[in-house]
C-alpha cells in the first residue's frame, strides 16, 4: 500500500476522531491514576515500607497491611477498581469492558461514600466520578502519611 492511499487517509481520520471521543476519560483515568500511585507511594515513603519496583496492586497489598484506622476497606477496593479500570483504558479493551469497569468503580465509591455524598455521585460524569474517586482517596493517603511522620 502506497502513502498515499486513500485508505490510509479515512483510517487516520477514523482513529482521530475516536482519540477525541475518548480524551477526557483517557485523561482523567490516566492522571487520576498516576495521582494516586504518588500518593500512595507517599504513604509507603513514610511508612518506611518497600515501594519501588512494584506495581499498583502490589503498592495496595504493602499499604493495606500497615492497618492504618483511617485507609478502610472501602477505600482499598475503590482503589483496586481504579486500577483495574486503568489498565483497560491504558491496554485498549473494548468499551464494554471499559464501561463494566467505570461502573464496578462508581458502586465502590458509592459504597464509601456518606449518605449526603451519594446523590452528587449518582448525577456525577464518567469523568467526574473517576477523578473523585482517584483525588480523594489520594487525599486519604497523603493525610495518613503525614500522620506517619507527624506532621498531622
Amino acid at each position: 500500500m502506497a502513502t498515499n492511499d486513500t485508505r490510509l487517509e479515512e483510517a487516520h481520520k477514523h482513529l482521530k476522531e475516536r482519540i477525541e471521543k475518548y480524551d477526557d476519560r483517557i485523561l482523567a483515568v490516566l492522571k487520576g491514576h498516576l495521582s494516586a500511585e504518588q500518593s500512595l507511594n507517599e504513604l509507603l515513603r513514610a511508612a518506611k515500607r518497600r515501594w519501588r519496583r512494584r506495581t499498583f496492586a502490589g503498592k495496595i497489598d504493602v499499604a493495606k497491611q500497615l492497618c492504618l484506622p483511617d485507609l478502610s476497606e472501602q477505600l482499598w477496593t475503590i482503589l483496586e477498581n481504579g486500577n483495574d479500570l486503568r489498565n483497560a483504558v491504558a491496554h485498549g479493551h473494548q468499551e464494554g469492558t471499559i464501561n463494566q469497569r467505570m461502573a464496578h468503580l462508581k458502586k465502590a465509591l458509592l459504597a464509601w461514600s456518606s449518605p449526603e455524598q451519594k446523590p452528587g455521585v449518582e448525577t456525577m460524569t464518567d469523568t467526574q466520578m473517576v477523578s473523585t474517586a482517584f483525588y480523594s482517596t489520594g487525599s486519604f493517603l497523603i493525610v495518613a502519611a503525614m500522620r506517619l511522620e507527624g506532621k498531622y
